[in-house]
């Protein structure tokens, strides 16, 4: 039977259609499947190991359209970070795989305590649960507090910080990625003898300072 080359179109728009609609629903099922940022923060907070690998049917783009465009890149290989309320929501991501997220958590919080700064650099101590390290040291890049922040400082200012979880192996230690800091207080006047030392300690061996 001889098909006219109206029909012939016809077909050719029917099959078009189909393959739309298929696409279409295929990328609106691909966008529900991703969480609000607040449903992922609240299901993953106090996940035992926040760097695991999480099982995600969403790629980055798909994160995108749904929360739109990342407040921070991060330094550790591909990276992008979302603001929730005080953390963030980060994620790696591999572009030569489809731009496929291998990892996706909430930022840490961590405790520091100022000891003093040279050039560009702050150097301050971890702090956990009240008691401060000052034998663990920590360079902060100048370019991470904002100036309210910069004009706070004193020895023994306590800062709190999100970052990435990647400390670098080095001494005094460094951070991979730092998304935000603010300042939470004063330790006691009673720490400040021991925080003086480690000052002169790190200004002798590390600065070349006396």
């Amino acid at each position: 039977m001889k098909i006219s080359a109206k029909a012939i179109v016809a077909k050719i728009l029917v099959a078009a259609l189909i393959v739309s609609m298929a696409s279409a629903f295929a990328a609106c099922k691909k966008k529900s499947d991703v969480p609000t940022k607040e449903e992922f923060l609240n299901e993953h907070i106090n996940d035992p190991d926040p760097h695991g690998m999480k099982t995600l049917d969403f790629d980055r783009e798909a994160l995108i359209k749904a929360w739109g465009e990342p407040d921070v890149g991060g330094s550790y290989g591909s990276s992008s970070g979302w603001k929730c309320g005080e953390k963030f929501i980060l994620i790696g991501y591999d572009p030569d795989d489809g731009n496929k997220i291998n990892e996706m958590y909430i930022s840490y919080t961590q405790d520091l305590v100022y000891l003093f700064s040279n050039a560009s650099l702050h150097y301050v101590c971890t702090r956990k649960d009240g008691v401060t390290d000052e034998h663990n040291c920590i360079m902060i890049e100048d370019s991470h507090l904002d100036e309210q922040t910069r004009k706070s400082l004193k020895q023994g200012t306590i800062l709190q910080i999100e970052f990435d979880g990647y400390f670098l192996d080095t001494y005094p230690g460094q951070i991979s990625t730092i998304y935000s800091v603010k300042t939470i207080g004063q330790v006691d006047d009673s720490e400040i003898p021991a925080l003086k030392e480690q000052e002169q300690y790190i200004r002798e061996h590390y600065t070349g300072e006396q």
